[in-house]
């Protein structure tokens, strides 16, 4: 029973490519925070240090005994070339690599990200900033149809793989490039910081099908993003934020709080994170994070309200972020999960 639901699952998953009333949308992290290219290709560079190497995985499945579909991403990004005389105006640029895998790798999508960004000060101590972005992406969906069992090759004695499936008409999905871009306006001070952006991502329609059906594309993302941290005391940082993402008929937020506990006196500070993020849906998204010198982790766990009209409300997420950035940190240096 296990094999038959596993693999019925992604058969659902591939139907989503076909000429239904089925839609897919990109992958968003509860995380989101700790995936900024993701976000918004502007963002590249942004924070208290020179570079960065941010990494999450999110974990999801439906019951027991089922692979979960995970979902991995990788980026590196920092500022590549800063102006003479001025520190505060900076190009930036970045690399992010994201992939889908489940059905134990019958089915994997992966994507690979170039960005390129320029910060400029709007005033004399950089209190008011402008940050654009532009970017490059290349896309690719594999499914091992080998590793697939359908409806024809189930008999009396279970699933027989020497049977053909007679899904002929299926195949990979073609690969392509796309393009992002964003923009982001920041206001900070010694004691708070506050940003606000908006971005797209694949603004040119690409084909997506399992069938190759030239009628199937991929429509446009389009995010809009804003956080804003201050101290609340000399030991008590508050951060919060905000994503809505917007794609095709598909809308979805997540926004949420976190505390930050300053527990040393260090330059870098060790800071213990709590937090509680809300996805639309009637998802509760608890946080946990760690911040130890130049290295900070996070835990999530995704909490499905019993009222949630979520369609899938038995489905289990869990995700895990770690980042490493550069020891030398800016002026405006508030500790915070995600800068």
């Amino acid at each position: 029973m296990n094999k038959l639901f596993k693999y019925s699952f992604l058969l659902l998953m591939i139907l989503a490519n076909c000429k239904t009333r089925l839609f897919a949308q990109d992958p968003v992290f509860s995380q989101f925070y700790s995936s900024p290219l993701s976000i918004n290709p502007a963002l590249a560079g942004s924070g208290n240090a020179d570079w960065r190497v941010v990494g999450n995985q999110r974990n999801q499945w439906i019951a027991s005994g089922v692979d979960p579909l995970t979902t991995t991403s990788l980026s590196f990004d920092g500022k590549i070339f800063k102006q003479k005389g001025n520190d505060n105006n900076y190009w930036g640029g970045g690399v992010y690599f994201l992939q889908d895998k489940g059905m134990a790798g019958a089915y994997k999508s992966s994507s690979l990200n170039l960005v390129a960004s320029s910060h400029v000060s709007l005033d004399e101590d950089d209190i008011n900033g402008l940050s654009i972005g532009i970017g490059a992406n290349y896309s690719t969906t594999y499914i091992d149809y080998s590793q697939l069992t359908f409806s024809q090759q189930l008999s009396s004695g279970g699933f027989n793989r020497l049977l053909p499936t007679n899904e002929t008409s299926l195949s990979n999905v073609k690969p392509y490039f796309s393009t992002l871009a964003g923009i982001t306006y920041t206001y900070s001070t010694e004691t708070s910081n506050f940003d606000i952006g908006f971005s797209g991502y694949r603004f040119i329609k690409t084909n997506r099908s399992a069938l190759n059906d030239p009628t199937q594309l991929d429509p446009p993302r389009y995010n809009f993003n804003a956080d804003y941290l201050t101290y609340l005391s000399d030991k008590l940082v508050f951060n919060s934020n905000l994503l809505y993402v917007m794609e095709s008929n598909l809308h979805t937020y997540i926004l949420g709080v976190n505390f930050g506990n300053i527990l040393d006196d260090n330059e870098l500070p060790t800071v213990l994170n709590t937090g509680l993020w809300y996805k639309e849906g009637g998802t509760l998204i608890p946080y946990l994070g760690l911040s130890y010198k130049n290295i900070q982790g996070g835990l999530t766990y995704d909490i499905n309200m019993p009222s949630s009209n979520n369609s899938l409300n038995s489905l289990q997420s869990f995700e895990f972020s770690l980042s490493i950035h550069s020891l030398k940190r800016s002026k405006h240096n508030i500790p915070c999960p995600w800068k």
